[in-house]
C-alpha cells in the first residue's frame, strides 16, 4: 500500500513540476532513466562493428582492439564496450558511481545486452560475474555498480549472474589518479576466486564499469582463468583513454 501511494505522489509531482534531465537540464514530461532523458539517451555514442573497443581506431579481422591498445598476456579473450566514456555516457556512469542513481544500470544493461546479443560466444556463456569491491569500498558506496549491470545483463540473455564467487582480499587505492604502471601494480594479484568448482571450465562474462588500461578486469580476469576457468569475456559501459 505504502508503495502505491508513494508511487501516486511521484506521479503527481512530476506532473506539476516535471523533472530536470541532468545532462540537458530541460524538463521533460517523457520520464527519466537515471535522471536522463530519452532524447539525451538517444546521443549516446557506440562503437560500430570493427572500431577498437578502447579507442575506436579501425581493428583487423574480427579483433576487439586496435595494435596500440592491445594489452600484452591479457587474460580476457575478448572485450566488448557500448562506446567511448564521452557525455551523456560517462555521465550516466558517474551517475550510477558516485550518485546513487542505480537505475541507470538498466538502461546500460539493456544497451550491453544488445551488443553481447549479437555475438555466439556471448550468448553462450555460462555466467556473468562482476569485478567486485572491496567491503569496505562497498559498504561505503552502498552497493557494487558492476554487480548492478552484471544483474542486468544476466536478466536480459538469460544467464545466471553470480555474487559470491569471487572477492578483492585487498583494499587499494583508487585508479583513477594513476598512471599505466601503477594501475597495473596497484591490482596485482588482489583478486581471490572463493569457489573454484563453480567456474571449473566456464565460459564467463565479466562486468566493470569502465575500461581503462584494462588492469583491473585483466587482474580479475586472470585468477579466474587460474581458478580454472575457461574462458573470460570482457564487457563494460564505457572506454575512457588514460
Amino acid at each position: 500500500m505504502y508503495r502505491h501511494i508513494s508511487s501516486f505522489f511521484g506521479s503527481l509531482a512530476d506532473f506539476v513540476f516535471p523533472p530536470f534531465c541532468s545532462h540537458c537540464h530541460r524538463r521533460t514530461s517523457e520520464g527519466l532513466v537515471g535522471g536522463i532523458c530519452r532524447g539525451c539517451w538517444s546521443l549516446v555514442k557506440k562503437w560500430q562493428d570493427g572500431q577498437c573497443q578502447r579507442c575506436g581506431q579501425p581493428v583487423a579481422e574480427a579483433g576487439s582492439l586496435c595494435r596500440h591498445c592491445l594489452i600484452p598476456e591479457w587474460s580476457c579473450s575478448d572485450i566488448k564496450t557500448i562506446g567511448p566514456f564521452e557525455a551523456p555516457l560517462s555521465e550516466a556512469v558517474h551517475r550510477l558511481k558516485y550518485s546513487d542513481a542505480k537505475s541507470v544500470s538498466r538502461r546500460l544493461g539493456a544497451m550491453m545486452a544488445d551488443i553481447a546479443a549479437s555475438e555466439e560466444k556471448y550468448k553462450k556463456a555460462d555466467m556473468v560475474l562482476a569485478v567486485p569491491l572491496h567491503n569496505a569500498r562497498k559498504r561505503e558506496r552502498g552497493y557494487n555498480q558492476a554487480q548492478l549491470l552484471a544483474d542486468q545483463l544476466g536478466k536480459v540473455l538469460k544467464i545466471p549472474a553470480h555474487h559470491d564467487i569471487i572477492f578483492r582480499a585487498r583494499h587499494t587505492r583508487s585508479q583513477t589518479t594513476l598512471n599505466k604502471e601503477e594501475r597495473l601494480r596497484n591490482v596485482e594479484g588482489i583478486f581471490k576466486v572463493k569457489s573454484p568448482e563453480k567456474i571449473r571450465d566456464k565460459t564467463i562474462i565479466l562486468i566493470d564499469d569502465v575500461l581503462t588500461t584494462g588492469a583491473t578486469i585483466g587482474s580479475c580476469g586472470q585468477s579466474l582463468m587460474k581458478a580454472g576457468a575457461k574462458r573470460i569475456l570482457a564487457m563494460t559501459a564505457a572506454a575512457a583513454p588514460l
